[in-house]
Order: C-alpha cells, then structure tokens, then sequence
C-alpha cells in the first residue's frame, strides 16, 4: 500500500476546541483592539465584554448615536472605549479608523480584530425570476450587504495584517520571550455553511467571508517571523439582535429558535483569550435551557472536511434547530457512514 503523502504544514490548525475549558480573559488586558460594527448588537457585545476585560477598544461603525452612547456608558464605569465614525464599505475611512485605534492605544499598537460588521438588506432573492419575467432589462440588485459584509471584511483584513507588522517590534520585549499573537476574528455566519433561501446576497457575503478566513488562515506566515498571529471564526445561528429584529416574530412563529448575543460574545471570548486555539470555525447555535457552553467546533479544516460531519452532528443533535433549513431525518440519513473525527 502506497505511503500517504504528508500534508504541507498550512494545512493545520490547532486540535479542536475543549469547550469544557474555563475562559481566562486576563491577557486582554491593555491589547488594542477594533471591533467593527460595534455600535449594536452583537458588535456591542464584544466591546463591552472586551472592555470590561481591560483591553482599549475602538468602536469602528457608522451610527454615531448608537455609539457614543455606548462610549459614555463604558467610560463612566472607567473603562477604555473609543468611537470612530466609519463607513466599513469605504478603505480610506477603514484605514482613519484603525489608526485611531494605534493613537488611541497605551502602547500605540494594533492587536485585535473583530470583523462583526454586517447588514442585511432582503433586496436579493430569487422572487426577481418572476417579478421581472416580463421585463427587457431587470434592474440591477443592491449590492450593499456585499459591501459591507465582505468587502468590508477584507478591507479589515487587510488593514489589520498591515498594521500588525507594522505596530510591532522586531524584537520580543525584555523578559517576554513568547508574545502573546495578534489576531483576527472573522464573523460569517450558519449562513455560510448551510443554504438559505431567499438571501442571495447575504449568503454569498457569509460564504465570501469563510473563504476569506480559510486563505488567511492557510497564510499564517504572511505578517512577520516576529509576529505570531492567530485567526479564528465564528459562525452565529440567528441571533436576536438589531440585524434581524424585524423577522425575529416571523422566526418564532414558525418555531424557530434564535440565539442570543451573549453566546456569539462567548464563543468570541474563548478564540481570543486561549493562543492554543487557531484555525478553527465555532458555531454558535441556539441557546437551551441546558447546562455548559452550547457553542461547538464545526471542524472546518482538513482533517475534519471541511465542516462537512461536524455540521451535519450539529443538525442530528439539535445544535442548528434555529436554522430548519435541512430535514432532521435527511441529516440523519447524510450521517450514516460519515466518519468524524474526535
């Protein structure tokens, strides 16, 4: 039998995450971190968390209301918050807002990212198959949840690799021989890994957004040998937040569950406090009345294909009910035979 050929080292991430594992959030303590869209909603979540934990953090969103409210309320509790009005679609405007975030920093760094920014605007779906049947020429579709949810992602990726080389020493400080990474979290979405309907636009972002991730993540080398560097994503059921208010009703109508901010902020604390976690994919199901963390790794890497059985186990055991966009007795049927990893 022929040898199996050794995978190249990029293809690797970390071991999949123990969710049994206590939270430690002392190492953010004073780290520069930009969370975008972090005026509201889950967004505003992790500033408040990040926070609350000692980080200096710099709110990068255009609702400048929403805000600076959120600055007053943070900052009279003496804590580290900043508001820069930014149009997460624009570059330059991304750019002014990361370097508020290294002036605004006690150590004129750049250390975190959160991605969280994203909107949804229900402008593209199929229905236009039949409302422009008898029309020439359609009109074309909004391209704005694209804008935001991955244009906007990978401009702050791209600014956030940038700055992380530049905002660091070439050498380790005295004493520190093994620094602490910096770090992009990337928010997509269930939506990226299971179909939706009706959501054109907003599942191709939420998908854009994981392959976004994958390359950066299969790219580990590309800051700098003196920059250790992380990247992790998180990938949210529908959560009661701002972003779907408006179909929220229709959802439980339908018996479909949503999940709740503080479990997205969670998942989130735990890819960013513990630096043996990287590359992995964390799926942010609906809440039960159950004990321990609900959040599970999706294994979406080589070893676990991609997602592939770890989404489906998500689906047979109820994890992904919010969603009902499979059948439980066709994830049942999918899952015979598929080997997972442990």
């Amino acid at each position: 039998m022929a040898e199996t050929s050794k995978l190249p080292e990029t293809f690797y991430s970390t071991n999949k995450i123990d969710f049994s594992k206590p939270i430690d959030t002392s190492n953010l303590k004073e780290k520069s971190t930009i969370v975008t869209g972090g005026a509201s909603g889950i967004g505003a979540g992790v500033v408040t968390a990040f926070a609350e934990a000692g980080a200096y953090v710099t709110i990068l969103d255009r609702n400048e209301e929403l805000g600076n409210a959120l600055v007053e309320k943070l900052t009279a509790k003496g804590l580290h918050v900043q508001f820069t009005k930014v149009d997460i679609a624009s570059f330059s405007s991304q750019t002014t807002g990361f370097k508020s975030a290294i002036s605004f920093s006690p150590h004129k760094t750049l250390d975190i990212v959160v991605t969280s920014a994203g909107i949804s605007t229900s402008t593209t779906s199929t229905k236009w198959l039949a409302s422009n049947a008898d029309n020439d020429d359609p009109e074309p579709p909004s391209t704005a949840t694209l804008d935001v949810n991955l244009t906007g992602s990978f401009y702050s990726a791209h600014l956030a690799l940038h700055y992380f080389k530049k905002t660091t020493p070439e050498a380790a400080p005295e004493g520190d021989a093994t620094p602490q990474s910096k770090q992009i979290i990337f928010i997509s979405s269930l939506a990226g890994y299971l179909p939706a309907r009706d959501a054109l636009d907003y599942q191709a972002s939420k998908f854009g957004v994981r392959g976004l991730w994958k390359s950066v993540r299969h790219s580990h080398d590309i800051v700098s040998e003196h920059t250790p560097f992380r990247t992790n994503l998180i990938a949210p059921t529908f959560i009661n937040s701002p972003l779907i208010e408006r179909i929220v009703p229709g959802l439980k109508a339908k018996g479909q569950g949503v999940g709740e901010v503080d479990d997205v902020v969670g998942g989130i604390l735990r890819v960013a406090c513990d630096e043996a976690i990287y590359g992995r994919a964390v799926a942010i199901p609906v809440r039960r009345e159950v004990a321990g963390d609900r959040n599970f790794d999706l294994g979406d890497d080589w070893e676990g294909r991609d997602a592939g059985p770890g989404l489906v186990e998500g689906i047979v055991n109820g994890g992904l009910e919010g969603l009902q966009l499979l059948s439980h007795s066709s994830a049942e049927g999918r899952l015979k035979g598929v080997g997972t990893r442990g």
